[in-house]
């Protein structure tokens, strides 16, 4: 018999305060007290100056490049240390419904599963590992983060960035491509995928791509669960990337109607 293998993609939403931290290191670089939408404005402006920069070739353009190269290291590294910080005390942590989620899963007859996180915290990989601890299953389960951890200031993936950038070097490009090839490859076999907390929002596109590539190519996905307050936005974002149409089946509810529906 075919495992129905269930791919679970859980972005900030899927975890409380997932962005406190990264306001708390906003102000702390910049002096600047900044919401979660000038954040990511200040994010895209980053890419777009090291995008314009690393194609100009004179001597001021390289100078600004470095510059900024180094600005948003600088950064990085006060995002790392504040999620690490807030980790810790336990702000962040999973949403209470997490647990359903993985619970309804598991139960399934015949049934695989798979971790895909944009979130740079890694509280919900802890909760995936006491849940299977408590559950007293043998199986160990890895969360791929395709945006980078916190463990490594220098592999965060920002908004708007892609996996192929001219301002990194090849290497560079090749260890930000590879946990992407994961993903794609997670998305190709699932025959159910959970949007848990992740909004596919434009300035991801690269993940809006790759989700694109599993409808388009994947004939074993039969259903997408959106599970979100706001899911009428990602189901209308999903429409928009089902560009054949494909009879794929999508639920959507709300977090607190979980145990109705799972």
């Amino acid at each position: 018999m075919e495992k129905n293998n269930t791919l679970i993609i859980v972005g900030a939403g899927a975890v409380e305060n997932a962005w406190s931290p990264i306001l708390c290191a906003f102000k702390k670089v910049m002096d600047n007290d900044v919401d979660i939408y000038g954040a990511n404005t200040l994010f895209a402006n980053y890419i777009y100056l090291l995008r314009a920069y690393s194609k100009i070739p004179v001597d001021k353009a390289k100078m600004a490049l470095k510059v900024t190269l180094k600005d948003t290291l600088t950064l990085k590294r006060a995002i790392c240390e504040e999620i690490s910080v807030a980790q810790e005390s336990g702000l962040l942590k999973p949403r209470k419904e997490f647990v359903e989620i993985l619970r309804k899963v598991v139960s399934e007859p015949n049934s695989g599963i798979a971790l895909i996180s944009t979130n740079w915290d890694n509280v919900i990989d802890l909760k995936v590992a006491e849940f299977f601890r408590q559950m007293e299953l043998n199986t160990d389960i890895r969360c791929v983060h395709i945006h980078g951890s916190f463990e490594y200031a220098e592999h965060l993936y920002l908004p708007s960035e892609t996996t192929q950038e001219n301002y990194r070097t090849n290497e560079e490009n090749k260890n930000f491509g590879l946990n992407h090839l994961i993903s794609i490859n997670l998305l190709a076999s699932a025959s159910r995928i959970i949007l848990y907390g992740i909004s596919l929002d434009p300035l991801d596109a690269e993940l809006c791509q790759n989700l694109c590539s599993a409808i388009l190519t994947n004939n074993r996905l039969k259903e997408i669960v959106i599970i979100n307050p706001k899911f009428k936005k990602i189901k209308s974002r999903i429409m928009a990337i089902n560009i054949l149409k494909r009879d794929i089946k999508i639920r959507c509810l709300k977090p607190e109607d979980i145990t109705q529906y799972l």
